[in-house]
């Protein structure tokens, strides 16, 4: 007995101990961006922010898991001035536009004087954002370090696979096909077809009219020796089924339609020997329509190219009904809401399974809810979970 109670204890005040030994977090400092810049030059230490948003998963999760790590806390806090900073309130937009922030959870590392030195995206293991934090305050291996060696001319192949993986992980896209472009543009033609130049393709470039990925898409026969033509088409189709999207959600706060990129990637399509090119023409000729925010002429050209077979998918036809309709969503026209409403019912009537009912039941709850039609929307968006799974 005495022995089971010994074990007993022991393995209690090891719980004890396993428990209070995270019990230390990341002290986060309050005020504002200029009141921490005041304290990193008191204090002499370098900032680092926090970059997230309410609604962003993986910002709570680093939260949650890695700023409460003990090993974390102690370093963070000896090192740093911590700021956080919700990038969608008060001055987080203006210091988006300071430093690149486009992704979240986004991690700067930035100087007494403001200057951004080192840049992370997305979450990570307390190991890699301690080395991370680590490379910051020695300047080396640093966003910033890499950027000085290229601007001042290092090429070396070696540090520039080294940066282009730098800036994919700080998320500087922009940045990131320049430098991939240059790199891939000073291969031999041997060299560019390659495993190594294709996973640097692919992990790095995504516009279809950029002259690489044209070259890649003229010439795919002659990476079949390193993947399969199916790997290579699926690639190719991402690609432009990306660049068609930007079309299909643009609305004008977003900027000026882009008339000249639309005109260039709708010919471009017409030369591309895949599968599902006739519906990204399908969703272009619709996109055109939302320019003049003409929402008739939209739901005219989604009538007629649903007549056309081309959607081969119940997903394909979901997904074009459902990215077209939020524009009707949001047009403020109760006539067009309510047309969208009864070619929804004929939609859920028709749906081959339970899922496909079920997204277009949350289509038609939004409508509604814009309608003001409330308890019908809810009615149809607690129903929808049970009618996905019949």
């Amino acid at each position: 007995m005495k022995i089971i109670q010994y074990i007993l204890l022991v393995c209690s005040l090891c719980l004890f101990d396993e428990i209070g030994a995270q019990n230390r977090s990341i002290e986060f400092r309050e005020g504002n961006w200029e009141q921490m810049l005041k304290m990193a030059k008191k204090e002499k230490k370098m900032i680092f922010v926090d970059c997230y948003t309410s609604w962003c998963g993986p910002c709570k999760m680093l939260a949650k898991n890695i700023f409460t790590q003990d090993s974390v806390a102690d370093f963070y806090n000896v090192n740093f001035i911590c700021f956080q900073i919700d990038m969608e309130k008060g001055e987080g937009p203006e210091l988006a536009r300071k430093y690149g922030v486009a992704a979240f959870p986004t991690l700067l590392y930035v100087d007494k004087d403001g200057m951004l030195k080192h840049c992370v995206v997305g979450n990570q293991q307390a190991s890699e954002f301690i080395q991370n934090g680590k490379k910051a305050l020695k300047g080396e291996q640093t966003l910033l370090d890499f950027q000085m060696r290229y601007d001042a001319g290092d090429r070396d192949r070696t540090f520039v696979k080294q940066y282009i993986d730098v800036l994919f992980k700080a998320y500087r896209p922009q940045l990131q096909k320049k430098v991939v472009s240059e790199y891939i543009n000073g291969l031999s033609d041997t060299e560019f077809y390659t495993r190594e130049t294709w996973d640097i393709i692919i992990r790095n470039l995504s516009d279809p009219l950029s002259p690489i990925l044209k070259k890649v898409a003229a010439n795919r026969y002659r990476f079949s020796h390193i993947v399969s033509r199916d790997t290579i088409d699926i690639f190719m189709d991402y690609t432009l089924k990306s660049a068609v999207s930007s079309f299909v959600w643009w609305t004008p706060d977003k900027g000026v339609f882009n008339q000249q990129r639309y005109d260039q990637l709708l010919a471009y399509l017409f030369t591309q020997p895949l599968p599902k090119v006739p519906q990204y023409v399908a969703s272009l000729y619709a996109a055109a329509y939302l320019k003049t925010g003409d929402i008739r002429g939209m739901l005219d050209e989604m009538y007629r190219s649903l007549q056309y077979g081309i959607f081969y998918t119940p997903q394909d036809k979901l997904d074009f009904i459902r990215n077209f309709l939020r524009h009707v969503e949001t047009c403020g026209n109760e006539t067009f809401m309510n047309e969208a409403n009864a070619w929804l019912d004929k939609l859920m009537e028709s749906a081959p399974s339970g899922y496909y009912k079920s997204e277009y039941m949350k289509v038609k709850a939004r409508i509604l809810r814009v309608l003001g039609e409330v308890d019908e929307a809810n009615e149809l968006e607690q129903q929808a979970p049970k009618v996905r799974m019949s």
